[in-house]
Order: structure tokens, then sequence, then C-alpha cells
């Protein structure tokens, strides 16, 4: 979709004044920024069914932009490479449950880009149009979770053990709130960090703020875990709930539950209106932070354990899927596992297309294409035939993607944000806006004789 079109007719008399002012607009038009359909990225994976999916279509081939290195790489809470061997139940080559903070994930709203960073414990906003930094906020600990922006505030949590909302236009601090009363602090991974560390996203939803916070289980470690909930706008009220278990992941909603996950362990349901305990999925072997809500309403969430490697479990649908990150739109089911990018049928279980692909680490849906991230490289797939459509460069393993008001963002786990985008004056596809473009737009002007003919010059 296009706001504006204007067309220039070769019939059309000129006179000088009129042709200087053409070859003016001709010039401004190469290095002009279009205006495109566009649509922001508020959330991890796009929204709280963590779906992974925008509607918004990038026009391939792509260009990096710019590329923003914080030079220092995310740390961590958990590291398990490779993942720990269950030896009692005959369990290998297990994939580590716990991997939400292996890059610095990206939400966008307009034309800014914001991150947290477990490593300098800041959260940082970009201008996405130069990749320009417009403010940062210091926390008093790691921050391992990508923000939510609503209603022109930033929402997030910290190690520090606090819920901080910011302003989104300049970082100033409008409240910040912990649920423990104890302020004592312990070390994790050589970093202090609260007795109750916020490890889940802030999840927002019809005016209130919800995140977990805890780290350890059992009565004799003396610590507290807990489950809030706080009125978004001035961070009061709300509910406070001590859940069974502490909660590690990015929460999730749909039809007044809040879907938790708990690290390793299987996720649970809550009420969102009073924290009351609503339910749990899965068994002893069930677990990892990896969580999405389908068009159907149905959970899918893991890595599983099994005795022929890790999977994730749809619940009531489609069951057992062997990858690593799922899609579901529509009437199909998309995964990649470390080898094969997969579509599935969700009517009959068949499988549609496979095709290898070495990107196993994130999978995200902009339009019909896929965008899957691998080792140094991000790379296009039809959605239609699964032919790969574009791969670029990218500094270390792609953990994080998002599409959002015409750019696809990459984050990896050495702490660089790529930012890539379609430059419309590339008319050659060629890769660079050159002399052959320019000729190209000549010539397309001067075969315009009639508005609604195809070959007319359209400005976007």
């Amino acid at each position: 979709m296009k706001y504006f079109t204007f067309y220039l007719n070769r019939k059309t008399p000129l006179n000088k004044s009129l042709g200087v002012y053409i070859l003016f607009f001709l010039l401004i038009t190469i290095v002009a920024p279009s205006i495109i359909f566009a649509e922001d990225w508020p959330t991890h994976l796009h929204d709280n069914f963590r779906s992974a999916s925008t509607s918004e279509q990038l026009t391939l081939p792509l260009l990096q932009y710019w590329a923003y290195s914080t030079e220092r790489a995310p740390l961590p809470a958990w590291n398990e490479t490779p993942a720990l061997q269950d030896f009692y139940h005959g369990l290998y080559g297990n994939k580590s449950r716990v991997l939400y903070d292996q890059a610095f994930h990206v939400v966008v709203v307009g034309n800014s880009l914001y991150f947290g960073s477990s490593h300098s414990d800041k959260l940082v906003c970009l201008n996405i149009n130069n990749g320009q930094q417009r403010w940062k906020f210091f926390a008093e600990g790691p921050i391992r979770f990508a923000p939510t922006v609503s209603n022109g505030k930033v929402f997030f949590g910290s190690d520090d053990g606090y819920v901080y909302c910011l302003n989104a236009d300049n970082g100033s601090l409008l409240w910040r709130n912990r649920a423990a009363s104890s302020n004592g602090f312990m070390f994790v991974n050589s970093r202090p960090a609260s007795v109750s560390p916020v490890r889940t996203s802030v999840l927002v939803e019809n005016g209130m703020a919800y995140w977990g916070a805890g780290l350890l289980s059992g009565a004799k470690t003396g610590l507290s875990r807990y489950l809030c909930a706080r009125n978004a706008y001035d961070g009061t009220g709300g509910w406070t709930v001590t859940p069974s278990k502490p909660h590690q992941g990015y929460l999730l909603s749909a039809n007044g539950k809040l879907y938790v996950p708990s690290g390793k362990s299987y996720p649970l349901l809550y009420n969102q209106s009073n924290g009351s305990f609503a339910g749990s999925y899965g068994g002893s072997r069930d677990g990892g932070c990896y969580a999405l809500i389908t068009e159907h309403n149905t959970f899918a969430f893991g890595p599983h354990y099994s005795g022929t490697g890790s999977y994730i479990n749809e619940y009531g649908a489609i069951g057992r899927v062997d990858g690593n990150f799922m899609i579901v739109k529509g009437d199909y089911t998309y995964y990649c596992t470390d080898t094969e990018l997969v579509k599935l049928n969700r009517s009959n279980k068949q499988i549609v297309w496979s095709v290898t692909s070495p990107c196993r680490y994130s999978l995200i849906m902009a339009g019909d294409t896929l965008f899957a991230g691998g080792d140094d490289e991000v790379s296009a797939f039809s959605a239609l035939d699964g032919i790969n459509l574009w791969t670029a460069e990218t500094d270390g393993r792609a953990h994080g993607l998002a599409v959002a008001n015409g750019y696809l963002f990459v984050s990896t786990d050495l702490g660089t944000i790529h930012a890539f985008k379609k430059n419309v004056y590339d008319l050659n596809n060629n890769g660079i806006v050159d002399l052959v473009d320019l000729m190209m737009f000549g010539q397309s002007w001067l075969d315009c004789t009639n508005p609604n003919d195809n070959n007319c010059v359209e400005f976007p």
C-alpha cells in the first residue's frame, strides 16, 4: 500500500522552470526515504500470543542500512552448552530449556527501537532510520528480556528485582515497583542480583502490567517468589500471589488467562483478574521457556526431552513437532530444526515441503516470507514453496529477529543489532543504487503516456 503516488506524462508540455523542477525532483527521490505500509513490533515476537508473525511484507533483496554494536556480548543467566544429559532416564543430546537472553531482543514502535542489556544493565532507545542512540536508562541489574511498549510507555524488569516503567519518548522514569519486601542481594553468575530477580517479561494488557519474580523453589532457600499485576499507568493496585514455583520466560495471555513458563519445569496458568491458579500443562519431563499460543487458541511449548531428542508439543492439535521454533498461520504450521525448515498441513498433519536450512536459532514470519537466523547469517524463505529468497551475513549467531516499519532487525549473541531494509530505488535489484537505476527511472518516465499504464513512474 502506497500513501502517495505521482504520475509524470511525457506528453505533458514542459517549460524550462518545470523541467528544472522535474530534474531536481528526480535527484531528490533517489535518496529520499520511502513511505510503505508499516506495522509495529511492540513486544517480544510481536504480540502477547508470541506468534512471531506480522502482516507487514518486506520487498527483497534487503540491504544493511546500519549495524549497532554494543561491544558487550550478552551475559546469559544460564549456560548449558552442550545441554545437560539426563542419565537417569537415558535421555541424551537434549537442548537447553532456558534460552531467553542469548541476544538483545528488540521491540519497535514508530521510528524507535528499544532493547535491554544483560551486560551493561541499561535500556537503550535507537532511531531505526540511522541506528543512533536517542536515550538510555540504567537499572541496577541485568535486563534479560525484551521490553514491552504500550501507550507511550516502556515496561521491563531487571535482576535488581524491580519492574520499571519509562516514558518512551525520553526515557524518564514514570514508576518502578518491587514485589519483594527485602532489598537483599545475592550473587548469580558472578553478578549481584536481588533475592527475587525479575525473570519474566512484563506483559501489558487492558491497562494492567503482569510479571513474575523469584529464582528458587523450596522453603529452605528463604527466597520468595511472586507473580504480580499492577496498574500500567502508575504501578499501583493490582494483585500479588505466591506461585508454587518460580517462573522464567516470556508471559503469554489469551481468554483472560496468563500462561507462565517456568524455566525447566512445565508452565502454569493463572486468571488475569485476580491471580488465582487456573491449571498447568505437561508433566515432569516437559518444560522450557519457549511458548506460543496459536491462532486456534492451542498452546505449544518446549523443548521437551525424549529418547530421540528435544521437541515442541502443541496441546490440543498437531501434537509433537521436532523443531526449535514454530509459527502457526492459517491452515499451516512452519518450524525449523537444526537442519531443516518445514511446512506442515494442520488438517492432515502431512508435510507440504521441507528444505535444507542451517538457520536453527530463530524464526519469524512477515507477510508471506519466513525469516530464519543461523550461524553468522539470516535468510528469507518463501512460505509458499520454501525457496531460499535471500541471505545476508550477520555478526554472530542470529538469535533475535523482528520486522517492523520497513526493516528487518537481527540481534546476535555477540551483542550486535543489524537493520536491513529494501531500497526502493534499487530498480534492477542488484543491491546498490547506481547510474543504471537512474537510467531505468528516466526510461520509465519517458515511457509514461497514461496514468493508468503500468509503465508509469510511481513515486512512493
